[in-house]
Parts: C-alpha cells; sequence; structure tokens
C-alpha cells in the first residue's frame, strides 16, 4: 500500500501550491532529464533525419551473426543500439564539445546541426540565420561582427569604437558550414574564439557563451578551398561521418514532398531543452563515474600510441613527438631495426599520439553514452562500461591519429581494407589493447600502481625511514621489469611512473635532510 505521506508526491508531478496559492514549477530531476534526451533522440531518428543504421552496437557478445561466403556478417545487438548520425550530435549537444559533421553534399550534415539549435530552444529562422557559411570571400568582419560608423567617426581612441557583433556569437549552439572553405585568416579568428572563449576587435571583446559547436566539411582529408589549419583541427573534439540515403526509405521523402513540412519546423516542445536543463544535464553527466578498473583500460590503450623504441636514447624522449620535432619520419625508425613485433604493438600502427584533449574528450562522452543508456532506467547502475569506451574512442580519434601507411601491420590484405574505414581501425586497437590487458592480468599484476596510490596520499608527515623503504621498492620494481629484455609500449609507460615515483620522494628525501629530518 502507498505511504499516505508519499501519496501526493507522486501524483502531482512538477507543479504544485505553496503558501498563498503561488503556483511552482519543481526542478526536473536528473532521471528525467535523462529521459527527455533519450526521447529526444528517438523522436530525431524515428521522425527527422532518415538514417536507418545501428552501426552503435551494444550486446554484440550475445548477438546472433549471418556470415556471407566472402566473410561479411550481419549481427543483431541483444541490447539497445543506435544511429551514430544522431546519437553523437546529441551528445555533442549535451556535453557542449565540438563535433565536425563530414559527409559529401546533401547527406544533412547542416540540417542535423539545426536540429540541434532547436533542441536548445531557439527557433527554427533563429538557428538557420545563424549558421555561418564558409566561402573563399568570408572575412574577420563578416564572422565577428563590424565597428559601427557613427562610433567610428566620433571615436578618439580604440576604447570609444562600438563593435556591433554579431548575435551567433552568444548563442548555446553554433553552426559553421563548411569551414574548410573558410580563408586562413579568417580560419585564425575562429580559432581564437573556440580556443579561448571570447573575440577581439577594436580593443572591445564578446564572451563567447560555452556551447556546443557543430562544423561540417564535404570530407576530412584535405578538400575545399583552404587548408585548415592544424591548431583549428586540434580543438575538433570528435568527428561524425554522414549516412548515405537508404533507398528503401524514399517512401517517406514522398511523404514530406507532398505534405510539404520540413522536420526543423515540427520539433515538439517536450524535448526541446531550457538553459536551466542544459546546465543541470551537463553537471549530472559529468557525475557519472568511471570505475577504476576502467579508467586502467583507457590508460593502457592510449599509453600505446605515443611510444617509440628508437626515438631516443633517453627514456623520457621515446615518443613520437621526439621524431616530429626532428622532422624525421616514422618509417626511417619503425623497421626491421626495431625489435618489437610490428604487427602486435600499437605503437607502429600509428604515426602519432595523443593530446591531453582528447583525453577529456573520450572521458566526458563516454559518460555521457552511459548516462543517455543508464540513468533513470529500472535496476541500472549508472557507471561508464567498457562498452561505452569502445563506441566513443573511434569517433573521439577519428581526426587526432593517422594509420602508419607503411608499416607492418598495414601490409596484410585484412589491414590495407582497414585504411578506408578509420572507425573500424581504431576499434580494433582499443580490442587489441584490451585483450592484451587481460591477457597480462594487468588488473592484478600492475607495476607501480599500489607505489602510486599510496603516493597519492601525500607526503606530509612520512617520515625519511618510509620514504626510503618506498624508493627501494620503486627501485626493485623498475630492475624486474629490466630483467624482461623487452621495453614494450605499456612497460615504457609503467617505467616512466615508477621513475616518476622514485624522484618525488628522492627530492622530498633531500628536502627533509635538509630541514634537519
Amino acid at each position: 500500500m502507498t505511504d499516505p505521506a508519499n501519496f501526493w508526491t507522486i501524483f502531482r508531478g512538477r507543479a504544485h501550491v505553496e503558501g498563498h496559492l503561488d503556483l511552482k514549477l519543481s526542478a526536473r530531476e536528473g532521471p528525467a532529464l535523462a529521459a527527455k534526451l533519450r526521447q529526444a533522440y528517438y523522436w530525431i531518428v524515428n521522425n527527422a533525419i532518415i538514417a536507418p543504421y545501428y552501426d552503435i552496437e551494444f550486446g554484440e557478445p550475445l548477438a546472433p551473426r549471418f556470415a556471407f561466403p566472402n566473410g561479411d556478417e550481419v549481427k543483431l545487438p541483444t541490447e539497445a543500439s543506435f544511429c551514430s548520425y544522431v546519437l553523437l550530435p546529441l551528445l555533442t549537444f549535451a556535453t557542449r564539445r565540438r563535433a565536425l559533421l563530414v559527409g559529401g553534399p546533401g547527406k544533412g550534415k547542416t540540417a542535423t546541426a539545426i536540429l540541434m539549435g532547436i533542441l536548445a530552444g531557439y527557433s527554427y529562422e533563429e538557428v538557420r540565420r545563424s549558421v555561418q557559411h564558409g566561402h573563399p570571400q568570408l572575412t574577420i568582419a563578416d564572422l565577428l561582427g563590424t565597428p559601427l560608423p557613427s562610433a567610428m567617426m566620433g571615436a578618439k581612441s580604440l576604447e570609444d569604437v562600438t563593435v556591433s557583433w554579431r548575435r551567433w556569437l552568444t548563442m548555446r549552439v553554433k553552426i559553421v558550414d563548411e569551414y574548410n572553405r573558410i580563408p586562413t585568416k579568417t580560419q585564425s579568428a575562429l580559432l581564437s574564439l573556440m580556443a579561448e572563449g571570447y573575440a577581439e576587435m577594436f580593443d572591445q571583446v564578446v564572451e563567447a557563451k560555452d556551447a556546443a559547436w557543430f562544423l561540417t566539411a564535404n570530407d576530412d582529408v584535405g578538400g575545399g578551398t583552404f587548408q585548415v589549419i592544424e591548431a583549428l583541427k586540434d580543438r575538433i573534439d570528435i568527428t561524425i561521418k554522414a549516412m548515405p540515403f537508404n533507398s528503401r526509405f524514399l517512401g517517406v521523402l514522398l511523404q514530406r514532398v507532398e505534405q510539404g513540412k520540413d522536420p526543423n519546423e515540427l520539433v515538439p516542445a517536450d524535448v526541446v531543452f531550457t538553459p536551466e536543463e542544459l546546465d543541470r544535464l551537463r553537471a549530472e553527466i559529468r557525475a557519472v563515474p568511471i570505475p577504476a578498473k576502467i579508467l586502467r583500460r583507457i590508460e593502457f590503450f592510449v599509453g600505446q600510441l605515443e611510444f617509440c623504441q628508437r626515438a631516443s636514447v633517453q627514456l623520457e624522449y621515446k615518443n613520437k613527438d621526439t621524431l616530429r620535432l626532428a622532422g624525421i619520419p616514422l618509417s626511417q625508425v619503425c623497421n626491421e631495426q626495431c625489435p618489437l613485433d610490428k604487427t602486435r604493438h600499437l605503437c607502429a600502427q600509428t604515426q602519432q599520439g595523443l593530446s591531453v584533449r582528447s583525453f577529456q574528450t573520450i572521458l566526458e562522452l563516454a559518460k555521457a553514452m552511459a548516462y543517455l543508456r543508464l540513468a533513470g532506467t529500472e535496476g541500472a547502475a549508472v557507471e561508464v562500461s567498457l562498452q561505452d569506451l569502445r563506441q566513443i574512442i573511434p569517433f573521439a580519434l577519428h581526426e587526432k591519429i593517422t594509420p602508419n601507411q607503411s608499416g607492418d601491420f598495414f601490409q596484410t590484405e585484412s589491414g590495407r581494407r582497414l585504411l578506408s574505414d578509420k572507425i573500424v581501425w581504431i576499434r580494433g586497437m582499443f580490442d587489441t589493447a584490451v585483450a592484451t590487458y587481460d591477457q597480462l592480468d594487468r588488473d592484478r599484476q600492475n607495476p607501480a600502481q599500489e607505489l602510486a596510490e599510496v603516493l597519492d596520499r601525500g607526503l606530509e608527515g612520512v617520515p625519511a625511514a618510509d620514504i626510503e623503504q618506498r624508493m627501494k621498492e620503486a627501485q626493485a620494481l623498475i630492475a624486474a621489469l629490466a630483467k624482461q629484455g623487452e621495453l614494450t609500449p605499456y612497460v615504457f609507460e609503467d617505467l616512466v611512473r615508477l621513475k616518476s615515483i622514485y624522484m618525488r620522494y628522492q627530492n622530498q628525501l633531500l628536502w627533509l635532510r635538509g630541514q634537519g629530518g
């Protein structure tokens, strides 16, 4: 039987009366916001974007598989799965990240971005007019705004000039169409806006609100009028490939033609988020936990991409950035003179490692994925799973890493096929890293893990004798790793951590002795 004290709480919903008959609306609770985010996804995929592709698959291990003689197969996942072309823009919208939508003309990239603007509470006309269209004549003034002529004539200094800023700068969803057609100088202004969060002109500054960014391009391999500057490309968090139209759904297009309706103009109010809801949504996503065992697997994967054994003789410089700064191509050192098996170790598959921004993108979007799937669902623990990471990582790293085409891995027929599909290639690298992690039993045999956890508790009050003992333990672990005989990417990561632990204790010990401790 229902508790009488909770009876009215159950049935009153968000609206209730307090004091002098004032109507109050309680804020949506977390599960309700998660349900609203899911509702937005299903409305878009069922009514707005015709994309019957479920390429983000959950429940693969138990999925029935139907194989063709040539090796192709169809899987039917046992859990709710999603279309990346709808889900990933929505997660970008929820986390206020920066997405690049790539695909041929007419694939609906701009329409998808406009939908995200409508979900943020803007009208269709507002969003459509706010889209910045890249073209070779686009100037900084076109992008940001212009000084008022009257202010220019009466100004005695730059501070007196009043700039009429473009309205799109302060919107919660920002859309730049065909960004690779923007001149280089204007790209630099766009970079400053994305990187620093403000625009400056005539000593006047406008703060750009924390927003979700959607940029579009017809391809991601250098096409367009202008070469995109590397720093701007690095600011893009995730790359989303547009899906081609499936001809079996031509009837849906016919209905739209006959009815003369654009789905962008029919977005239901139930899936539109207020600014306050967007703030709470982001906070709740960031609160989703990542279990330690999952975090260690991410570490194990990303730590292998930057390593290059032959980049330097000094431990700390054995990375691909050392080669890049010296202007030496990877193929010059990643050859038969390197003793590592280049078909097995991931370091030989990539031209570069990752930036800190890439790590942050992976972590936040994985949290968003887990939140959308699980928050508010009965009996589900809302935390990031290995599958959430497996689906997010390929899209987050699509523009961040380049395959080492001359490497041994890509000389086989199966390897060459992956050069045309970076999503499958990156996901395969992640699967390989996880399998190696499990094979090495790293959950139980993880050098330096216990020492690192002890160090994280702090050094205040730790006596010199304890510090010396911990230094001996770190030294013993380093000696044990050296005896294994092969400096692999994951052994390198362990050595760097052990040496850093040892040196922190060394510095603390020297300080204590200087203080007479």
